[in-house]
């Protein structure tokens, strides 16, 4: 049985959009939510699969757990029964997240999702596990509660991968990052990758937000 963490900061940004993940995937699946990562984790069976739409989710339970989460990408991707929206050819590019490096599913997933909601997806030159980008989660210190909770994924897997700078400069980062798309807007499945797009003056909008388009 699969069990779905919402991620705090999507259901934060997009809460309806969360709300009606959530009560699809019980209705159709009868996939329980179990909430926030941190505490929830603990609460696991031996027999359930974490379904994650978050990257640290995605980490935390790692960590914590000793056991493989599935993207709540890879899952949709494989129903046969999406009510998919269509958005008429809408050329769209998609941002792929560093913290997604190794995760080729996810990749692979998201690029059909798209392409089944009548979507053309504009790649980047770096993209899949080329990408840099993850807004400006690389250009701050680690949370403390993320440290304590993820200490593998937070201290030692990020060692020499962060760049701290003052939040001017991490400001001009993400107006100069703006160059690089040259669609109406850009695809993301990464809360920090969006925040980043937005800092940047960019119209970022969420997969899952293209999937449950506001009604």
């Amino acid at each position: 049985m699969y069990a779905y963490f919402p991620s705090c900061n999507f259901t934060k940004a997009s809460p309806d959009t969360s709300r009606r993940v959530r009560q699809y995937l019980a209705d159709v699946y009868g996939i329980k939510t179990i909430g926030c990562c941190r505490p929830g984790h603990k609460k696991l069976s031996e027999e359930d699969i974490p379904l994650t739409v978050c990257q640290s989710c995605s980490a935390i339970i790692r960590e914590n757990t000793e056991r493989e989460d599935v993207s709540i990408f890879q899952f949709l991707d494989k129903d046969q029964h999406f009510p998919w929206p269509d958005y008429h050819g809408e050329e769209i590019t998609l941002q792929d997240c560093w913290r997604a490096k190794g995760k080729h599913e996810l990749h692979e997933a998201v690029r059909s999702i798209l392409r089944k909601m009548n979507m053309k997806v504009v790649e980047l030159e770096e993209n899949r596990d080329e990408s840099r980008f993850c807004g400006v989660f690389r250009y701050n210190p680690m949370r403390e509660d993320n440290i304590r909770i993820a200490p593998h994924y937070f201290v030692d897997q990020m060692e020499g991968q962060l760049k701290l700078c003052a939040p001017e400069e991490q400001q001009l980062l993400m107006e100069e990052n703006k160059k690089r798309y040259h669609t109406n807007r850009v695809a993301v499945y990464c809360n920090s990758c969006l925040r980043g797009l937005s800092q940047g003056g960019v119209e970022g909008i969420h997969v899952m937000d293209l999937m449950f388009p506001k009604i």
